[in-house]
C-alpha cells in the first residue's frame, strides 16, 4: 500500500516529523510514502509559509528546499532497509502565475512528484468553509465551474506537474451551499481535460480526506474516476493527505478497491518524475 499526499511538519498547518511519519507507516503496514509539503505562493495571501527547524520562512524563499531534501533523502536511506520507500514531493498550489512566483530552488531540486492543486479562485480558499462561502455567494454554479475548470486547462499547458490533486475539492463545502448539481459540473469539461492531461502525461490523485470530513466520496468521486479510467487516464496515485501522523495511510485501502471496480489494476509510483505502474494488492 502507498500513501503518495502527506503533509510533514514543514507545512505550516500540519504536525509531526518525516521521521514520525515514517515510523507510523512501518506500524501501519504501508509500503511506500511521498511527502508532499504545501507550497503556496500567491503574493496576494499572507499564509505562504513553511516550517523549517521550528523557523517560520517564507515559501518563496529558496532556503528550506536543502533542509526539506536531505531530511527526506537521509530517511529514505535509513527506512529503506525497514522496507519502507520513502519519496520526495511536493504540493504545489495552482493559480495565475505561479509559474513566474515559483522559487529558484524549486528547479534545482530533485523531487521525485510534484502535485498541482487547485485551493484558490480569486485569491479565496475555496478549501476553507468561510473563504469559500465567499466566493460561492458571489458565483452561480456555472461561473464555479467555469472558474475552476477553466483555470486548470490553463494550468495543465505549464507542464510542470505529475498529478493532479484533490481534483474536485469545490465538493467539499460547494455541495452544501449549491445541492447536487455540483457532482456534474465537469462534465462540459472532461474532454479537453483528458485531452490535455494525456499531452503532458499527467495523472491524478484519489484523495481521501473528504471520507474524513464526512463526505461519502473521495476526491475526484466515483463517477469521475470512472470516466478518467475509461477515456484511458492510466497514471492514478492515493493519498490520504494527512496533516497529522494519526492518519497516515487512512481510506487508502477504499480507494484500491474503487479503482478496481472501475477496472483499474495499477497504481502509480513515481521516481524523479517517473512514472512506474504496479499491480495494487487486492
Amino acid at each position: 500500500m502507498i500513501d503518495y499526499h502527506i503533509h510533514p511538519e514543514y507545512s505550516i498547518d500540519a504536525k509531526g516529523s518525516v521521521h514520525d511519519y515514517c515510523n507510523e507507516a512501518l506500524e501501519r503496514g504501508i509500503g511506500e510514502l511521498c511527502f508532499t509539503t504545501h507550497l503556496d505562493l500567491d503574493p496576494r495571501r499572507d499564509d505562504c509559509y513553511v516550517r523549517v527547524t521550528e523557523k517560520t520562512v517564507r515559501s518563496n524563499s529558496s532556503v528550506w528546499f536543502e533542509d526539506y531534501e536531505s531530511t527526506i533523502r537521509r530517511a529514505a536511506d535509513e527506512f529503506i532497509e525497514k522496507n519502507l520507500v520513502v519519496r520526495m514531493g511536493v504540493e504545489v498550489d495552482l493559480y495565475p502565475g505561479v509559474v513566474e512566483d515559483l522559487p529558484e530552488a524549486f528547479h534545482s531540486t530533485d523531487f521525485d512528484l510534484i502535485i498541482g492543486s487547485i485551493h484558490l479562485l480569486d485569491h479565496l480558499a475555496i478549501s476553507v468553509k468561510e473563504e469559500s462561502q465567499r466566493f460561492f455567494t458571489k458565483h452561480s454554479l456555472e461561473d464555479l465551474a467555469e472558474r475552476y475548470y477553466g483555470l486548470l486547462l490553463e494550468m495543465l499547458d505549464t507542464g510542470f506537474f505529475n498529478i493532479l490533486g484533490h481534483l474536485d475539492i469545490y465538493r467539499r463545502y460547494g455541495e452544501e451551499y449549491y445541492g447536487a448539481k455540483i457532482h456534474r459540473i465537469w462534465e462540459p469539461h472532461i474532454k479537453d481535460l483528458v485531452k490535455k492531461m494525456k499531452h503532458h502525461d499527467v495523472g491524478f490523485e484519489i484523495n481521501t480526506s473528504s471520507w474524513r470530513q464526512g463526505l461519502s466520496e473521495p476526491m475526484p468521486e466515483t463517477l469521475l474516476i470512472d470516466q478518467f479510467v475509461k477515456r484511458g487516464i492510466e497514471n492514478v496515485t492515493v493519498g490520504s493527505d494527512s496533516h497529522n501522523p494519526t492518519t497516515l495511510g487512512a481510506g487508502i485501502q477504499r480507494a484500491y478497491e474503487i479503482l478496481h471496480k472501475v477496472g483499474l489494476q495499477e497504481i502509480t509510483t513515481y521516481l524523479h518524475k517517473k512514472p512506474t505502474r504496479k499491480r495494487m494488492a487486492t
